[in-house]
């Protein structure tokens, strides 16, 4: 006996059958309109790149723990993009001096990160990006708040059952450099263990501060960074804080969005957040991540940034960016999780489609000459091949809810005809078939 082979695919990667795939294009292509709603265009990019552009600004966990390496040849060593940010920033620099500024992209691309399976997280995922680059003002990451504000609104869902927690990469330097007087080249130090804040327990956080730091009151520092949810709340956990601070391009970058968000009615949405700081190195202004504010989904649903110097990388030109990466997988788990996606969404429709029922298969070339007329009216067109028991035939169409039927047999062709059936009413009429498609539109006027 021959091998039989498992049926399940690579562990932590998804078959999508049909009724699947439906869900995750419909949160695409809502996505998609949300974004071109503002002025974005799709790109494509690679799924792989050299290993070298994620090395240089990703972080150390997801490029070399997280990430699917390929080693071909010697020398060469590819990687299956984990994220999208490097590549972008690859093509805009190619194209840099031919772009119009700013640049408002999106893509869908499929990821790839090679961690542990789990709820929201697996090792093959669509996540779309929407990023606006060459845009130095706050008013770019407020439209990226706007976009994402939109898309969760566009899907029914509410300012109770989401928040964006944002802060801003420039104000946790100037935090780090004026009041905890911790030095420049431990400030990203402090991002590595902040991130890491979520994800382990209270003494064991508190064990990973004192390894990496050393010294107390850099430790009573950071703690005090973990969980304010206001900039108020943040500052008046220190005292004596330097008049240097309340002039530092962070303080003033995060008090001006702040106000930004006030001014156009969207802080019910946000809310600052001192322990968020984001695990890519590449960010450097205002961050976020949008969460679930129930219980059934704890972990991000997804995030994002501004980043200043990626396309230092390519180019000796510096273009600054902000944008966003969303995992559909969490995304459509918070969907579920409020009912947010209709029932029928699953479901193929076929309402505009045509259907055609055969009484034999005398008149199966007659079938596929109608057939090859409709579809080039742009109408799907399904031919039933059982050409035999034209009650088992209409049932089907009945099943599939298609609303015109088209029935032929040796009479129909001979004379050039066609009897078209109204699912909906089940009136039918014999006409010339170059009639067929007048019909079909007046059928379809009458229906709607």
């Amino acid at each position: 006996m021959s091998k039989k082979f498992s049926k399940e695919p690579i562990r932590g990667m998804d078959d999508y059958y049909p009724e699947d795939l439906r869900v995750v294009n419909w949160i695409i292509d809502t996505i998609r309109d949300v974004a071109e709603r503002y002025g974005y265009e799709e790109y494509l990019t690679p799924q792989v790149e050299p290993y070298e552009i994620f090395a240089a600004k990703s972080s150390d966990e997801l490029v070399n723990e997280q990430s699917f390496i390929i080693e071909k040849k010697e020398g060469e060593r590819l990687i299956l993009i984990p994220e999208l940010t490097p590549s972008l920033a690859r093509m805009v620099a190619k194209k840099s001096q031919e772009l119009k500024k700013p640049i408002r992209w999106f893509c869908s691309p499929t990821c790839f990160r090679y961690e542990r399976p789990q709820k929201g997280r697996r090792r093959a995922f669509f996540q779309p990006n929407v990023d606006i680059l060459g845009e130095e003002s706050l008013y770019a990451d407020l439209e990226i708040f706007n976009i994402i504000i939109d898309i969760f609104n566009e899907f029914g869902a509410t300012s109770d059952q989401f928040q964006i927690y944002f802060n801003s990469r420039r104000f946790m330097d100037a935090v780090s450099k004026y009041i905890i007087e911790i030095e420049p080249s431990k400030i990203p130090l402090v991002y590595k263990t902040l991130d890491k804040s979520n994800k382990l327990e209270d003494a064991e956080f508190e064990k990973y501060l004192i390894d990496t730091f050393q010294d107390e009151i850099i430790i009573q520092g950071i703690l005090k960074l973990k969980d304010a949810k206001s900039i108020d709340e943040l500052l008046s956990k220190f005292d004596n804080i330097p008049e240097e601070f309340y002039k530092s391009e962070g303080y003033l970058e995060l008090t001006n969005f702040n106000l930004l968000l006030n001014d156009l009615n969207l802080s019910k949405y946000c809310t600052f957040s001192s322990g968020t700081v984001r695990g890519l190195d590449y960010y450097t202004g205002i961050i976020y991540e949008v969460f679930d504010t129930g219980k059934d989904n704890i972990r991000s649903i997804f995030g994002g940034g501004r980043y200043d110097d990626l396309l230092s990388m390519f180019s000796d030109e510096k273009i600054t960016g902000t944008g966003f990466g969303m995992g559909i997988l969490m995304f459509s788990l918070f969907l579920k999780t409020y009912d947010l996606i209709p029932s029928e969404i699953r479901e193929k429709d076929y309402t505009d489609t045509i259907y055609i029922a055969s009484i034999n298969d005398k008149v199966s070339n007659y079938a596929l000459k109608l057939a090859q007329m409709i579809r080039a009216e742009d109408f799907p067109c399904i031919i039933d091949y059982r050409f035999s028991n034209l009650k088992n035939q209409l049932s089907r169409a009945n099943e599939l809810g298609v609303l015109i039927t088209l029935i032929i047999g040796p009479k129909e062709m001979e004379k050039n005809e066609v009897t078209v059936r109204n699912m909906k009413t089940e009136e039918q009429e014999t006409i010339k078939n170059n009639l067929l498609i007048d019909k079909i539109y007046d059928i379809i006027e009458d229906l709607e």
